[in-house]
């Protein structure tokens, strides 16, 4: 009786096979294509939250130009109503003298 307890206590050496290596490489190249996936979805949110703030300092910028083109033009304006004053003034000078 002990005999037939110490032989199936006993475990078969375990066998190295083909299919356990090509199992082992398919593993290996899943938790690598796994990695990658997860690597390039990153990568895609970080391009998409550069594009949005791209966009945002683009608007943000014309508007400012915009702003800026009409402060210009506005103090041009004032500008050339200034020299008209000036030029009528002394027109009027010349003309009384």
């Amino acid at each position: 009786m002990i005999l037939a307890t110490v032989g199936c206590a006993q475990q078969p050496a375990p066998r190295h096979s083909a299919a356990m290596d090509v199992s082992a490489r398919m593993l290996k190249q899943l938790d690598n294509l796994e990695s990658s996936l997860a690597t390039a979805e990153s990568e895609n949110v970080t391009y998409a939250v550069l594009v949005d703030r791209h966009a945002s300092a683009e608007q943000m910028a014309c508007h400012v130009t915009d702003e800026h083109v009409q402060e210009i033009h506005r103090l041009d304006m004032a500008q050339q109503k200034k020299l008209e004053q000036k030029r009528g003034k002394k027109r009027m000078t010349v003309a009384s003298r």
